[in-house]
C-alpha cells in the first residue's frame, strides 16, 4: 500500500506542472517609440488644420502637451514646429482607419524597434527626414511621460484581462461564430491615437491611446473586444449580406459597426454587472444610422445574446425591419 500510495504521489507531482500550465495570451502590448512619435504628430497636425474630431476626448488635451518644449534649444524647437507642419499639411489630412497608404505607414512605424534606421523601412524619404529631424526632440520631452502612461494602461489592461478574458473572449467567438487567432492579437499602446482613443485596421493593426481615459477598467476590457471584432469584419459583413440577400434587402450600413458596440459592450456588462457600456457612455446610440439601430438590436439581437434565438434569426429581422 505504501508503494501504491508513493506511486500515486509521484505521478501527481510529474502531473502537476503541465496541468498549472497558463492559456497562451489572447493578446500582447507593445508600444514603440517610432508609433507614439508617430501618432502624437498625426493627432497635433489635425489639430492644427481644424480638423472637427480635434475636441474629441481622446485628442482634445494633445496640443497642450508642451510640458518641457520650452526649454529645449531653438533648432530642436524648429524641427519640432516642421514635423507638425509636415502632418498638417499631409498625413493628418487621411483617415486613421480607412485611408490604405497611411494604414501602411502606421503598420511600418508601429512595427519598428526603437533604435530602427528608418531610411531601410521602404517609408517615404521625406517623412523620414521629418520623424529623424523630430525624435530627439520627442525623446528629450514627452517620450518617459508618454511610456509611462503605455506602461500604467498596459497593466490595467492586463488585470482586467487576466480577470476576465479568457470569459469575455469565449463569448465574444460564440456569438459570432468566430475563431480566435492562435497568436494573440497584437495591440499598440500609444499615449495618443486618434479622436476615437482606439482603433483598428486591416492587417491586423489595433491601436489604443494610453491618456484616453476612457480606455481603462471594463472599458478598456470592452475596447480590446471592440477593436479585435473588426479584425473579422470582411468574415461578419459577408455574412450579413448572405442573410440579405436571402431576403432580396441591402444591408444597413451601420449595421456591423452597431453590432460591434452592442456586443462588446453587453459581453462586458455580463461579466461586470456595474459596468456601463460605452456605446451609452459616449452618446453612441445618440448619432447618426446608430440612433436607428439601437432600438432594432435591443428587440432583435438581445434575444440572441439570450439564446433564445439564433443569429442569422436576429439578423433576418434587422434587415426585414428597415
Amino acid at each position: 500500500m505504501a508503494r501504491t500510495l508513493l506511486a500515486l504521489l509521484l505521478c501527481a507531482a510529474m502531473a502537476g506542472p503541465s496541468l498549472a500550465q497558463p492559456a497562451a495570451p489572447l493578446f500582447t502590448f507593445r508600444a514603440g517609440f517610432w508609433g507614439n512619435l508617430h501618432h502624437f504628430l498625426y493627432v497635433l497636425g489635425r489639430a492644427r488644420n481644424g480638423a472637427p474630431d480635434r475636441t474629441r476626448a481622446a485628442v482634445v488635451k494633445a496640443p497642450l502637451d508642451v510640458e518641457g518644449l520650452e526649454s529645449r534649444p531653438d533648432t530642436e524647437r524648429a524641427a519640432w514646429e516642421a514635423a507638425i507642419s509636415f502632418y498638417a499639411t499631409s498625413l493628418s489630412k487621411q483617415d486613421a482607419v480607412f485611408d490604405a497608404t497611411l494604414v501602411r505607414t502606421t503598420r511600418t512605424l508601429a512595427a519598428a524597434s526603437d533604435s530602427s534606421d528608418l531610411s531601410g523601412l521602404g517609408l517615404d524619404s521625406a517623412l523620414v527626414d521629418v520623424l529623424t529631424r523630430a525624435a530627439p526632440v520627442y525623446r528629450a520631452v514627452w517620450w518617459r511621460r508618454h511610456s509611462r502612461a503605455n506602461v500604467e494602461r498596459r497593466d490595467e489592461l492586463s488585470v482586467q484581462l487576466h480577470a476576465h478574458g479568457a470569459r469575455a473572449v469565449a463569448r465574444l467567438t460564440a456569438l459570432y461564430g468566430t475563431q480566435w487567432p492562435e497568436q494573440p492579437r497584437t495591440v499598440d499602446l500609444s499615449a495618443y491615437a486618434n479622436w476615437a482613443g482606439a482603433y483598428s485596421t486591416d492587417g491586423g493593426l489595433i491601436v489604443m491611446s494610453s491618456t484616453d481615459p476612457s480606455g481603462s477598467g471594463p472599458t478598456g476590457l470592452e475596447s480590446l473586444l471592440h477593436e479585435a471584432t473588426h479584425q473579422w469584419d470582411e468574415q461578419v459583413i459577408a455574412r450579413l449580406e448572405a442573410i440579405g440577400r436571402k431576403q432580396g434587402r441591402p444591408v444597413p450600413g451601420a449595421l456591423s459597426h452597431a453590432l460591434i458596440f452592442f456586443t462588446s459592450g453587453e459581453i462586458v456588462k455580463e461579466i461586470v454587472p456595474k459596468h456601463v457600456p460605452y456605446g451609452e457612455t459616449a452618446g453612441i446610440w445618440n448619432r447618426g444610422g446608430n440612433a436607428v439601430m439601437k432600438p432594432l438590436l435591443e428587440l432583435h439581437w438581445r434575444p440572441y445574446l439570450r439564446g433564445t434565438t439564433t443569429f442569422d434569426e436576429a439578423i433576418a429581422a434587422i434587415i426585414g425591419s428597415r
